[in-house]
């Protein structure tokens, strides 16, 4: 069943809220109306409370329902209302400082991105609420994740009726009037004048999946940072002791002992100046493997043996000495490896530190120059 989201972004005007819904659902000079089956807030605490005491608790958001029968079935309740919190799990009251802003960015980020995973959902965000920051993080995180059927936009009101203190829509009844805050008449709400602006915007949905593919639990700081970097040169750290990986000196992650062992292996190669690896293309079961080739995968199992031992000091010689450095054992840690470091740094940003070679059977090295590799070695 498809599913039409209005997703709003407001800070102490909850008539947002109204005037975009009737700009979309109910002008009459809007030839292709649109109906949201859920609207979703996002604000700040101050901003909720608003939201629950005017459209809640007086009641407007239920005579407009009344007022325009076609939008009963629309949920919008106190559960459809997503509070911007701190680390600590607090609602913030107002977003003052850069950590407001990021965690607002990482909020509004999470939303957009849960809607927009749905193919069945239709999303339709407005930007028109909130500070400033809240609106562009809202259309960024948009432009990351939209799809064909997404919109977004922003409402425009009637000048008069912009500090109007009681005017949510535009009425059906010409008798219902707006007051300015001198309660003096503006003029019917009837005859009031809402303007929807569609806002035209690049989607980078599939070119992101296909070139980055990031995790769907990176924040937004994370995904600009992750995007952002693999347009820079690449450096990267090993850290023995604690088989962490550090790439740009921005990302920092942990490898099993058998990956961090396997590009420990080639980054020693890089460093000492040598060629790379030339994988081993027969497993050591195999009953057409030749004594240079069985020779070749013992000369790499002892020097993988070694840098693995490092990786994990508390291996007994039996165990080490099983691992044997043929086919077999380098496609999984290769394709182990690889996975992991495309879960950790995106697609793109990945093939920059992985495997490569100039051609079929030549030897496998790092792609990054020496100057740009750094082992921390065991104290």
């Amino acid at each position: 069943m498809n599913k039409n989201i209005l997703f709003l972004v407001t800070g102490m005007t909850p008539q947002i809220i109204t005037e975009t819904l009737w700009a979309l659902a109910c002008d009459p000079s809007n030839d292709e109306q649109w109906v949201p089956d859920e609207i979703h807030v996002a604000s700040t605490e101050h901003g909720l409370n608003q939201i629950r005491a005017r459209l809640f608790e007086q009641g407007n958001f239920a005579k407009m329902q009344q007022e325009y029968p076609h939008l009963a079935q629309v949920k919008f309740t106190v559960e459809q209302l997503n509070g911007i919190c701190d680390t600590e799990g607090m609602p913030l009251n107002d977003l003052k400082t850069p950590e407001d802003n990021e965690l607002a960015a990482d909020f509004i980020c999470s939303k957009i991105r849960s809607f927009t995973t749905d193919n069945k959902v239709s999303l339709h965000v407005s930007i028109a609420g909130g500070r400033k920051t809240m609106g562009f993080y809202a259309g960024y995180a948009l432009s990351l994740y939209g799809r064909a059927q997404d919109r977004m936009s922003h409402v425009l009101v009637d000048e008069r009726y912009e500090n109007a203190k009681d005017f949510y829509y535009p009425s059906t009844n010409a008798n219902t009037f707006a007051y300015d805050r001198d309660g003096k008449v503006i003029g019917s709400t009837h005859n009031a004048k809402i303007w929807l602006a569609q806002i035209p915007f690049v989607r980078m949905k599939e070119a992101i999946n296909e070139k980055h593919q990031l995790n769907q639990s990176d924040s937004f700081s994370q995904v600009v940072k992750k995007i952002n970097e693999s347009f820079n040169e690449v450096t990267l750290l090993l850290d023995i002791a604690n088989t962490a990986v550090t790439v740009n000196d921005k990302f920092t992650f942990k490898l099993p002992p058998r990956e961090f062992a396997f590009i420990h292996m080639f980054a020693v190669r890089r460093l000492n100046g040598g060629e790379g690896i030339r994988l081993p293309t027969k497993k050591m079961s195999d009953k057409k493997i030749t004594t240079e080739e069985i020779q070749g995968i013992t000369d790499l199992s002892i020097e993988y043996r070694e840098l693995y031992s490092m990786a994990k000091p508390t291996i007994d010689e039996d165990e080490l000495n099983e691992l044997d450095f043929d086919k077999a054992f380098v496609e999984g840690v290769k394709s182990r490896m690889k996975t992991k470091l495309e879960e950790e740094l995106g697609l793109e940003l990945a093939a920059k530190i992985n495997l490569t070679q100039q051609g079929r059977g030549m030897p496998f090295s790092l792609s990054l120059p020496k100057e740009h590799i750094q082992i921390i070695s065991l104290a």
